[in-house]
């Protein structure tokens, strides 16, 4: 076995029998799915499973005998994985399982390649449009061998100063060597996954260990928005404060999000998102001894990026407001006067009202695209202008004629 794809799901059923669909219709053989049921209601996809799915690629992990945190859901499937590498996926997201002939061709072309990245697509499904929205797809198809320093940099010192570091290498949404995740597993706590934010967790520890990394371009996934994701949170502060709640009540024992020394909760309105990445990324530094100099002014100016983002005024007081008392509680104060956001705000009038070509992605207003009602339908629409898996699997660097 070559590939193997992971969907941890929990209580969203029909989005995830949506994504085995899309993934069933593959004509590639040498991969499989693993799902992993977290679900309050057991009988909804082993019905599916033993009624409707006739796929010997796809397995069902049942619900354990308890809830499990998330952390813990993704921990139990990577055991279960025969493949030689491996992904996860979100159970409302898109990939597309040809992704595994470009892993071939990277892996004949490079030495020690153990993770491969790519960009992807984001889309928000027809229930999560609360607000004008934008579905995003990356149009490049090069491949890109990233300078171990600058990503370091970027990862754990927030060197780009951008409202949050570029993840891009790991496992989710992405893909790792099965041998890796065994390094990983021996060297970080006796676990696959330790931190309750569970991709940076791995981002972290990928950028780390693996010994050769490379990026394409070229989008392979669709990363879903429904109306219950975490990301579904950014349109709205009252469904962000919901899925906070619920994060943190279904938390394993002894599992933490910040820890002590860094003052910024997820449960601060409106900064769910950067503090618990950088809550993870300031504790894989402290851990594990990794350097992170700089960090800690980089953050102020990423901080600052983040309020400009608000869409009202009310967010950006609340955003202003929460960040405030972080710093003033962070390192005794020491960074807080780096954090000096302007006093008046105007919130942009343009915001996602704009399609068309920017910075090398294609944005699509979503209103518009009635026959797309699902990722994998959006990731065959956006294929009609991406360069064709063929020709970027053969290194073609021209659409042909």
């Amino acid at each position: 076995m070559y590939f193997t794809i992971c969907i941890p799901t929990r209580n969203r059923q029909r989005y995830c029998i949506e994504a085995i669909k899309a993934i069933a219709e593959s004509k590639e053989t040498d991969f499989e799915v693993i799902v992993a049921d977290n679900s309050d209601d057991a009988t909804i996809l082993d019905d599916y499973f033993r009624t409707q799915l006739n796929d010997s690629r796809f397995r069902l992990l049942p619900p354990a005998s308890t809830v499990l945190s998330m952390v813990d859901n993704w921990e139990r499937t990577i055991p279960e994985v025969r493949g030689r590498w491996v992904s996860m996926i979100g159970d409302d997201d898109h990939i597309d399982a040809s992704v595994l002939q470009l892993i071939r061709r990277y892996e004949r072309e490079h030495a020690n390649l153990e993770v491969v990245g790519w960009s992807r697509m984001n889309y928000n499904w027809p229930d999560n449009r609360t607000i004008q929205t934008l579905a995003s797809v990356p149009v490049g198809h090069s491949t890109h061998i990233p300078d171990r320093k600058t990503l370091s940099d970027q990862l754990y010192r927030w060197s780009l100063r951008e409202k949050r570091p570029a993840g891009g290498f790991g496992i989710y949404h992405g893909a790792v060597r099965r041998s890796l995740m065994e390094r990983i597993k021996s060297k970080y706590s006796d676990r696959y996954f330790e931190h309750p934010t569970v991709d940076f967790d791995n981002i972290c520890k990928v950028v780390t260990e693996a010994k050769a990394l490379i990026f394409c371009q070229r989008p392979f996934s669709v990363l879903g928005a429904c109306v219950a994701s975490n990301s579904a949170s950014t349109q709205s502060f009252e469904a962000m404060q919901k899925l906070v709640d619920d994060f943190y009540r279904d938390l394993g024992n002894g599992q933490q999000i910040q820890d002590d020394d860094f003052p910024f909760s997820p449960k601060l309105p409106g900064l769910a998102i950067i503090s618990s990445i950088a809550a993870t990324t300031w504790w894989f530094c402290r851990k594990y001894g990794v350097d992170n100099d700089g960090f800690q002014e980089n953050f102020a100016h990423s901080a600052m990026q983040e309020c400009l983002t608000s869409r009202t005024t009310e967010e950006y007081r609340l955003k202003v407001q929460g960040l405030r008392i972080g710093f003033e509680a962070f390192e005794g104060g020491n960074w807080a006067a780096l954090f000096n956001p302007p006093e008046e705000y105007t919130p942009p009038t343009s915001q996602n009202q704009l399609c068309g070509v920017f910075k090398g992605h294609m944005y699509i207003r979503e209103s518009g695209l009635e026959k797309v009602v699902t990722p994998a339908d959006f990731y065959h629409f956006a294929e009609s202008f991406l360069m064709p898996v063929k020709h970027v699997v053969s290194a073609r660097e021209v659409f042909a004629a």
